[in-house]
């Protein structure tokens, strides 16, 4: 980049950020870069004339006072103005600084600037594309800049100046391919942000330049160098003695004498005769360690062990944290795989493949934010992006589909990431999952040498019934097959027939295509209909959603009725997989030879994607099968849904109904040994439940290890008594007591607050009114779903400078999450977490305990309940060390029967108080005082 040029860094602090002519500046500050150094800086208070709000006062600690003897924006705007000709506009997020502060100038009645523009967000977006989070106190802590008062300009200022000029020093040492791309690609980037990428390589053009020697250019794409190596084989000596493990241990870890029993009697089970040993170790017993410690000396003899886990997130914990501290302890190497399903990943080809088509802006920054990453991922695992969902069609377009589906003559085969790591898996000492892969993937995952350690046990029935849940929508089918019939036969625009053509495709594979899917566009709307009209009739109209219950009979009789319909569909539906499979091979075969077309390489884009997902609907077709079906209803429910919305879908479901007989048989007898372990296995209020849920065989071994926290003096547990009664008052009323209590907590007691919920649906209704109420401008409020994913808000969660965060959570945020120390000091769990009892699964399970002389409220409902909430309480207290105050705002556990069930199962030490809501905020202050 030209060192001649002055970079003029802005940063402007406002009465709002709406830039429709009622708001003012009230501070504007300027920090002048040159040869990559802070050569001069001004800043000025501005009288706005008019009050601040006083929200923004908190937020930017200037108030009505301190502006009063400022000089007005109309006084100030001919400095401002002269202060900016020659520069390059640089600003975090330009679009608001840049258009707030001409908006204003014009308004005095000076002309608009015309300088050219850098946008720090887009840059570091691109730059740092692993980033949580782009705030800017977010990337300057990321790169350790000072930054000293955030929302002050001056301080924001000077911090996004020191940014930029990180980011342009990274810049420079991209290699010059990259650079050459993402000057093509950048023009669609905010003003002239493109400029940073395209001087530094006509910079670099005019050096001799290789490649790093950790990358390597493979067809255009820059990526991490593969590395093929495994570690040294565990000894066989596994130290029993305490002297033995002390010395390992020094440095890294205490030495606790319930961990070390646990790692014990895990290394004797892995070497006895039991099958299944269950192990219940409390929060802080150090149960992860306790098992992997002794398991690695198993994969000495051969062994391989296989860790699952209950959500991805805490399948990246455990490799990310424990794994490494594990490797650490350990006086050998071992090596471990961490496997996600297929679409967790990056293909290579696709990726290649969709730079090769004009993209609007959006996922013209994503390509480009992908493109840096690839030269510094080994996973290639789209979770190290932390995006908030993968809604860009872009990713439907590039995810993997599995090894099965790559092009061996594809130049990116040998690289492939998920074909590597199936490689790796096979020779790996560990290999790391999540019960819903372990649950769909038996046969690649076990064997007579492999052991199986289910972390978080008490999630493996619940995830198992779950991913084993498949779906058939018969209007999404129908839907997809229209398109695709527009798609390939159009007459407006280029289609199929100019491909038949060009040579690209024959004319009878044409007509052959067009056949099969003419047969699934007509047969599958006859068929859905029939079924409407069979199963559901006028009843789908009494009530807003529709589920029903499909009795094993009359859907083996209807599908008798409709042999031939059926037969017919699944006949097409093998057909389209095949011609798909060929017309894919080709067409990636004359891509990469450039012998297609833009407009010819768009089409069939499109055409894929719409065949895709055509043909993942139509993969649980199978469901119609006789055969299948009679086997199927042996452990299965099957259950159809429909809403009372015009051009609602109807949907055919399947799936397991209980884990009984599926477990022991499909999962635990599939390995050597299984160890099961998690919190809350054996509380005596539940002791039925644990057993009967996690399918154990007969005598199975329940070990129980103590807790090592004092919890009396670690916590204050506390409940509002006059808290609303869920199941009495309407949703309205109970959204806003949530937000009216959980603002005063957070307002009195600013710590470091983790809110639970029951439903995204509840988060998102109560953080809409903690908007209205101002919290979310004062505070740093995170709530899953709109924030971001759960990674995403919960490492902005932990980079909270001020550490006085607070998220609104649900899902995995309820078990595993580990925030130790001041990472979390405040839980509050909204309710009592209840499944909810109307789903067709919950209504079959607990038909079939009626059915067997049980009350399902007292087997199924409420131990799950105790569970979770247990599991809830269990991310306050995670090491000695921590203090921490719980709240819950549901009454229920003080009015009702079964209230005891829960207090009863809270650790020894906690005693929950009785407190009004208005006594909270101050019994919360006088804990934390008094700490």
């Amino acid at each position: 980049m030209s060192s001649r040029k002055t970079y003029a860094v802005v940063d402007l602090e406002t009465t709002g950020t709406a830039i429709n002519g009622t708001n003012r500046i009230i501070q504007f500050s300027c920090t002048f870069v040159q040869h990559q150094r802070i050569v001069n800086e001004f800043s000025t208070l501005i009288d706005p004339k008019q009050p601040i709000p006083p929200e923004i006062s908190q937020l930017t600690n200037i108030s009505d006072k301190d502006v009063k003897k400022a000089p007005s924006f109309e006084e100030m705007a001919g400095t401002i103005y002269s202060l900016l000709q020659n520069t390059t506009f640089v600003a975090h997020n330009i679009a608001f600084d840049y258009n707030f502060l001409n908006s204003e100038l014009v308004r005095v009645g000076y002309p608009e600037l015309d300088l050219k523009g850098i946008d720090t967000v887009q840059l570091a977006q691109i730059v740092l594309p692993t980033l949580p989070s782009y705030r800017l106190s977010d990337v300057s802590h990321f790169l350790s800049l000072t930054h000293e008062q955030p929302h002050n300009a001056a301080s924001d200022a000077r911090t996004t100046a020191a940014l930029f000029i990180k980011l342009r020093e990274r810049i420079a040492d991209f290699p010059l391919t990259l650079l050459e791309e993402l000057s093509l690609r950048g023009r669609q980037l905010e003003l002239d942000t493109v400029d940073c990428f395209k001087e530094a390589y006509e910079q670099k053009s005019k050096q001799e330049t290789k490649l790093p020697a950790d990358l390597m250019s493979v067809a255009g794409l820059i990526i991490q160098r593969p590395i093929f190596s495994r570690d040294t084989l565990a000894p066989l000596d596994y130290p029993f003695e305490l002297v033995e493990k002390e010395k390992l241990f020094t440095g890294l870890i205490d030495v606790r004498l319930q961990q070390v029993k646990m790692m014990d009697e895990t290394f004797e089970f892995f070497n006895g005769s039991d099958l299944v040993r269950v192990i219940d170790a409390p929060t802080g017993a150090g149960k992860t360690l306790g098992y992997l410690f002794p398991a690695a000396y198993q994969t000495g003899q051969g062994k391989q062990v296989v860790i699952s886990t209950a959500t991805n997130v805490l399948q990246t914990q455990l490799q990310e944290n424990a794994f490494s501290l594990l490797k650490k302890i350990l006086p050998f190497g071992c090596s471990v795989v961490s496997l996600k399903g297929n679409y967790h990943f990056i293909d290579l080809a696709r990726f290649a493949q969709s730079l090769k088509r004009t993209q609007n802006s959006h996922t013209n920054l994503l390509q480009m934010r992908i493109m840096v990453w690839l030269m510094e991922t080994k996973t290639g695992d789209f979770d190290e992006l932390h995006l908030t969902k993968l809604q860009d069609p872009l990713f439907n377009e590039i995810h993997h589909r599995g090894v099965e589906e790559l092009d061996s003559d594809n130049p990116f085969y040998s690289v492939d990431f998920l074909r590597r790591k199936k490689l790796a898996e096979k020779n790996a000492d560990f290999v790391l999952t999540n019960h819903a892969y372990l649950s769909s993937h038996i046969e690649e995952l076990s064997g007579p040498n492999s052991l199986l350690v289910v972390d978080e046990a008490q999630h493996l029935a619940p995830m198992t019934i779950k991913n084993n849940r498949k779906t058939l929508d018969f209007d999404e089918i129908k839907i997809l097959a229209d398109s695709l019939l527009v798609k390939i036969r159009s007459h407006e625009s280029y289609s199929f027939i100019d491909l038949v053509g060009s040579g690209f495709i024959t004319s009878s594979e044409f007509k052959h295509l067009l056949q099969v899917i003419r047969v699934i566009d007509s047969r599958v709307p006859q068929l859905r209909n029939d079924l409407a009209a069979t199963f559901v009739g006028g009843n789908a109209s009494q009530s807003e959603y529709y589920e029903q219950l499909l009795r094993p009979k009359k859907i083996r009789g209807f599908i008798k009725g409709h042999l031939a319909e059926f037969v017919t569909v699944a006949s097409a539906y093998r057909k389209l997989v095949q011609v798909d499979r060929e017309l894919y091979k080709k067409f990636m075969t004359q891509s990469t030879t450039l012998h297609l077309s833009s407009v010819q390489n768009k089409l069939l884009n499109d055409y894929f994607t719409l065949t895709r997902s055509l043909t993942k609907e139509l993969k649980n077709w199978k469901l119609f099968d006789l055969d299948q079906l009679e086997e199927l209803f042996e452990s299965q429910i099957i259950w159809l849904t429909k809403s009372n919305v015009k051009g609602a879908h109807l949907r055919i479901h399947s799936g397991l109904m209980e884990t009984k007989n599926f477990l022991k048989n499909h999962i635990y007898e599939s390995f050597q040994h299984t160890l099961l372990t998690g919190a809350e296995l054996s509380l005596p209020e539940i002791k039925n439940f644990i057993p009967t849920n996690l399918d154990l065989p007969a005598k199975t071994q329940i070990s129980q290890y103590d807790s090592s926290f004092d919890y009396r003096k670690q916590v204050a547990a506390m409940v509002a008594m006059d808290a609303p009664d869920v199941g009495v008052v309407d949703q309205q009323e109970y959204c806003k007591y949530m937000a009216d209590t959980i603002s005063e907590i957070c307002s009195k007691v600013p710590r470091q607050t983790l809110i639970l919920f029951n439903s995204l649906q509840t988060i998102a209704d109560v953080y809409q009114l903690l908007q209205q109420k101002g919290l979310t401008r004062t505070k740093n409020v995170l709530a899953q779903g709109i924030s971001g994913g759960v990674e995403k808000i919960k490492k902005r969660f932990l980079m909270d400078h001020e550490h006085q965060a607070i998220l609104l959570g649900t899902g995995s945020f309820w078990e595993g999450v580990d925030l130790p120390h001041d990472d979390l000091e405040l839980l509050v769990v909204t309710r009592l977490p209840f499944q909810a009892v109307d789903s067709v699964i919950n209504q079959a399970r607990y038909h079939k305990a009626e059915k067997l002389g049980e009350n399902p409220f007292s087997t199924i409902a409420l131990p799950e309940a105790v569970i979770k909430l247990n599991q809830g309480f269990g991310r306050l207290i995670r090491t000695k060390t921590d203090i921490g105050a719980f709240v819950l705002l549901d009454p229920r556990i003080l009015t009702k029967k079964y209230g005891v069930v829960f207090e009863k199962s809270f650790p020894a030490g906690v005693k929950l108080e009785r407190r009004k809501t208005a006594e909270l905020g101050d019994n919360l202050q006088n804990f934390f005082k008094n700490i």
